[in-house]
């Protein structure tokens, strides 16, 4: 194992070695008013566990790279803990009640037609457009993976390895494993179940493991086809000789956590950090909490851990060994990414975004997955390069991933849309430290039933109202449907071990958040 790390490291010495000694990149006025192309890298349930963002126990050292290339926000917050509201609130520069999008199926066109994704203004501004992977929330999307967003079709590539064959429902390529899935398969068409979504569910409720690890090149893999992709569509992309937007959407880590033996091989599950804090928080309300549905459907985890339950120790090195690993599969990724646009001169007229869509609990308040209003469920990885954009830099200040829109728009260089409920970030992306935005707090929300969860993240504290009765922000604040609140103090209480909501020392706090609260709310 740690020869296989040495090996890793040593490559990517000598990688970063070559690229020093290549034709330098062409020469971009930082004045110019040119429109500038934008590289889009999005990752499914990716949280700040990175070396960038000071994780010692991570190699990730092409997220430390683009780190040296740009910007990096340390206090970034999603609008919505899970895929298809987050999605759908980045794509159209909006929040979760404007696109109405709270759930997993609802498709932004039918529930907010009046609005428009980043892409498609970005046509009009003359880009051409394209992706490949998962750029909107699969299940909740329009044909073509929302055909309005692109002037190139959006790529879903299934050309894998032939040394390791197609993998099984898109995800496995263990043998042993695949063997039985087809057994299985025989098995419901011989109880008459025909469709091959009830033959999936069949399959997967008998067998559906959450890890794999198995020794296969990284074209085995949905991403190692969305890297090549990618890179084919770059070349299509610069031939149109306009400026252009290219989606990249990485799955992993997303569960399954499946990734090629060597990333793996990085890590000495035995030394892996679990989560410190593994207890409900006092006096926190018990419905802030799931009990991460989305890894009990797998069949290799118990499906009766409830709200409070605490996973065994060895599964739990597990599983953050495979989302660790999985991390580290994307890691090579972004560097063949990088690589390419070196390799084309074209890093100093391209704004490089990448963003994860939540962040993911790996055991913290006995918690797993998404769907929360806890820090580790709504912090993300968010970083900038490119013109425009101070070099090897870090920000503090509180940022919303709904900021992202009219960002990318000011760096390119593209008029503004009036479709925002974000903010730009462009003056926290210099070297001027005195520059900075209005707003000084990051905001998001999630539903529980009929009561649906808001919070405001500043740099110290997040306060949270529980307010019941289906309400959302377009209708009418009232205190009397509140039904819980919550106040952490990340300065004495960084892993959220109490509610503060309560503590007379944290009167005047809560009650100048209470007031930043309803004025986002009833704005």
């Amino acid at each position: 194992m740690k020869n296989n790390k040495l090996i890793y490291i040593m490559l990517l010495c000598f990688a970063t070695i070559s690229c020093k000694t290549q034709q330098p990149s062409k020469v971009v006025s930082k004045t110019s008013t040119a429109k500038k192309n934008i590289l889009f890298i999005a990752v499914d349930d990716l949280k700040p566990l990175l070396s960038n963002y000071g994780e010692s126990q991570m190699i990730t050292p092409n997220f430390d790279r683009l780190a040296a290339m740009g910007m990096t926000f340390t206090n970034a917050h999603v609008q919505y803990a899970v895929c298809g509201p987050s999605r759908a609130s980045v794509m159209t520069g909006t929040n979760p009640d404007k696109t109405k999008v709270w759930d997993l199926h609802t498709n932004f066109r039918e529930s907010a037609p009046e609005l428009i994704s980043m892409p498609e203004y970005l046509i009009s501004q003359g880009y051409e457009t394209t992706a490949v992977g998962k750029i909107y929330h699969k299940g909740s999307t329009s044909g073509g993976h929302d055909a309005k967003s692109w002037t190139m079709p959006h790529q879903l590539p299934d050309n894998f390895d032939p040394a390791a064959g197609k993998a099984a429902f898109s995800y496995y390529q263990n043998p042993e494993t695949k063997q039985e899935f087809k057994r299985l398969e025989k098995e419901a068409r011989a109880k008459g179940i025909t469709k091959n979504g009830k033959i999936r569910s069949y399959v997967f409720k008998r067998l559906k493991p959450s890890t794999e690890c198995i020794d296969v090149s990284d074209t085995a893999y949905q991403d190692g086809l969305y890297t090549q992709t990618a890179l084919k569509q770059l070349g299509d992309l610069e031939k149109s000789g306009k400026p252009w937007f290219l989606g990249v959407g990485y799955q992993k880590p997303h569960l399954p956590f499946v990734a090629p033996k060597k990333y793996w091989d990085l890590y000495d599950r035995d030394k892996i950090e679990l989560a410190k804090f593994q207890q409900l928080a006092e006096g926190t309300p018990k419905f802030a909490y799931h009990s991460y549905g989305e890894l009990r459907a797998f069949s290799d985890i118990d499906d009766n851990y409830n709200i409070g339950d605490i996973i065994d120790e060895n599964k739990q090195r597990e599983l953050i060994h495979g989302y660790m690993a999985c991390t580290s599969y994307i890691d090579a990724q972004l560097g063949l990414l990088l690589d390419e646009l070196e390799r084309r001169h074209i890093l100093d007229n391209t704004i490089i975004v990448l963003w994860g869509d939540h962040g993911w609990h790996l055991g913290d308040h006995t918690e797993w997955c998404k769907h929360s209003n806890f820090e580790q469920a709504t912090r993300i990885p968010f970083m900038f390069a490119g013109p425009g954009v101070a070099k090897n830099k870090k920000e503090h200040h509180p940022v919303n991933l709904v900021d992202l829109f009219p960002t990318v728009f000011e760096l390119s260089n593209v008029p503004q849309s009036t479709q925002t409920d974000g903010k730009s970030l462009v003056p926290l992306l210099d070297d001027d430290a005195t520059t900075t935005i209005e707003m000084d707090y990051a905001y998001h929300q999630y539903a529980r039933q009929k009561r649906m969860g808001y919070s405001v993240r500043t740099e110290r504290y997040r306060y949270t109202e529980w307010h019941d009765n289906n309400y959302r922000s377009y209708k009418p604040y009232k205190d009397n449907e509140i039904v819980g609140r919550e106040l952490y103090d990340y300065e004495k209480d960084p892993l959220e071990t109490k509610n503060l909501v309560n503590d007379p020392s944290y009167k005047s706090t809560v009650t100048a958040l209470k007031a930043k609260l309803k004025t986002h709310l009833t704005q």
